[in-house]
């Protein structure tokens, strides 16, 4: 018989230096913490319109309303400020900060090359579904536009504009031009007001599946650029009347 050996268990292989340097470390709290949500209420809120520019914030007041402590509140409204979506002002404390056409023109400059680009790198990853897909949205904007719908046009522009930050690929780049997105909102008239508004933004939109089919990155990137510009334009107009 050969030697026997006692075993209490499973052998385990010896710990390297960087394997105990991670013993401390633990798994992260999945779970939301209030802090997180009352950030996310607050900014959907502003996103939204229900809490308009200029609009004070209370701490202790929204405390009360949303039913937590002043320590989550104070945290998300930090949060908002560091974001831009609020500001403090020495006289009236913190209030909901307005959107200027400054802001706007810097905004859609910078989401200009970043759906541009983000159209590029969809162009290089296009598939037969997602051809079929965006010529199917042009077609319901087209159903919608005819039978005089033009929030669901809008909803439906919004659609097509995410099947391409999608395509692109690019999980940081969306995140980017997510975030520019969410302040440009709080600027963005909820439709379009007539067919002549309507109908070059359709325009766009197949001009740039014909691109993407033909496979002309340079010419998708070039449309995508523009018809970002377009909306600046529109935006800014409107609020000059």
């Amino acid at each position: 018989m050969g030697d026997i050996v006692e075993k209490n268990g499973p052998e385990t292989p010896a710990r390297t230096g960087k394997e105990e340097a991670l013993l401390c470390i633990r798994p992260v709290e999945k779970k939301k913490s209030i802090a997180e949500v009352v950030y996310k209420t607050l900014k959907d809120a502003i996103v939204k319109g229900d809490l308009m520019p200029g609009q004070r914030l209370v701490e202790q007041r929204l405390a009360r309303k949303l039913q937590v402590g002043r320590a989550p509140v104070h945290e998300a409204v930090k949060r908002l400020e560091h974001r831009g979506f609020v500001e403090r002002l020495p006289t009236r404390g913190t209030v909901v900060r307005k959107v200027g056409d400054d802001d706007i023109r810097e905004a859609f400059g910078v989401r200009a090359a970043l759906e541009s680009y983000a159209a590029y790198l969809a162009c290089e990853h296009v598939t037969e579904e997602l051809l079929a897909a965006l010529l199917g949205n042009i077609n319901a904007s087209m159903h919608a536009l005819e039978k005089g719908d033009l929030m669901s046009v809008t909803d439906l522009e919004a659609d097509f504009d995410e099947m391409i930050y999608r395509a692109a690929g690019s999980e940081v780049l969306y995140k980017l031009i997510t975030t520019f997105l969410d302040h440009i909102t709080r600027r963005r008239t909820p439709q379009r007001n007539s067919m002549d508004e309507v109908g070059p933004f359709l325009e766009a939109h197949r001009a740039l599946a014909e691109a993407m089919l033909r496979g002309d990155r340079e010419r998708v990137e070039k449309i995508a650029r523009r018809h970002v510009l377009e909306k600046r334009n529109l935006i800014l107009k409107r609020e000059a009347i």
